[in-house]
């Protein structure tokens, strides 16, 4: 048989992949898809998705909790990502007689996870591997670079301008699996609640090393020299908590650390240069 005869063969028996139509509906599957190279075939993102630049072009189907049904059906996708919500979307989807896949963003090994099913469900297995798996030796890295463990707290919802309301993350959360990972002992990891509501006297009995203040910085859009000026004046009004006293108050305002998504590690080792002070 003749070269040109067995690469038409060859060819002709190769799986081919229809045309992929995805729309993602959190930002954590927005930037697992960009990962994988698959950006060109994302027809709709939620309007919180802001990572990489270009998932902002892409048209809005809502958000996590108020998805836009007729926007996503009209976008004719052929899968639609989705996380377990309160609002039983799958379900109200699949009666629009759409493909969904649901997957696990709450832990690491769940993100972990997602890129591999996702990898397998979108012809991208290869670049999901190769992407896992560095993911894996990073993180491995970073855990091993841990030589003195810090107490930590990190909020993530505070009243504006005052230190009430305060929301700190709980046991069992995302966040307290990169604090670990970071060498961070969250001080409110007891807590029954994932994300816990805190007063002063909590803070002050507990003492923690170093805090992380996030608030409502990424949904309102707030961040800069301004932002951070203003987290470390109102934290100055308590001079009695050790982590005041040395300066060890920390502004974040990057959706970085609360999108659960492939770059986790990525923020698991911005938290650990804040703690220790060096790259791990």
């Amino acid at each position: 048989m003749k070269l040109n005869s067995i690469l038409a063969c060859l060819v002709l028996a190769a799986p081919l992949l229809a045309e992929q139509r995805i729309v993602s509906t959190v930002p954590g599957l927005t930037e697992i898809l960009f990962a994988l190279d698959l950006g060109p075939e994302v027809v709709g993102v939620s309007e919180y998705c802001q990572y990489p630049d270009a998932a902002k072009t892409k048209p809005k189907i809502g958000n996590f909790l108020q998805p836009n049904l007729e926007t996503i059906a009209s976008l004719k996708p052929s899968v639609v990502y989705i996380i377990k919500n309160p609002v039983r979307l799958k379900p109200r989807l699949e009666a629009l007689k759409l493909r969904v896949e649901e997957v696990d963003l709450e832990t690491i090994p769940g993100i972990l996870g997602a890129i591999e099913t996702i990898g397998r469900h979108t012809g991208r297995t290869r670049e999901a591997t190769a992407l896992k798996l560095n993911l894996e030796r990073r993180l491995a890295r970073l855990k091993s670079s841990v030589k003195q463990r810090q107490s930590v707290v990190f909020l993530v919802g505070r009243t504006p301008q005052r230190l009430e309301g305060m929301i700190a993350v709980g046991r069992g959360s995302y966040l307290d699996s990169l604090l670990d990972a970071a060498g961070g002992d969250n001080v409110f990891r007891d807590s029954p609640n994932m994300y816990p509501k805190i007063s002063i006297e909590q803070l002050l009995a507990r003492q923690p090393h170093a805090i992380f203040e996030m608030g409502d910085s990424v949904h309102e859009g707030k961040g800069g020299t301004d932002y951070a000026r203003e987290v470390l004046r109102v934290w100055s009004t308590l001079p009695a908590l050790d982590a005041v006293k040395q300066r060890r108050v920390y502004p974040l305002n990057d959706n970085l650390f609360v999108v659960p998504g492939p770059r986790f590690v990525d923020a698991a080792e911005r938290f650990f240069q804040l703690l220790h002070g060096s790259k791990p």
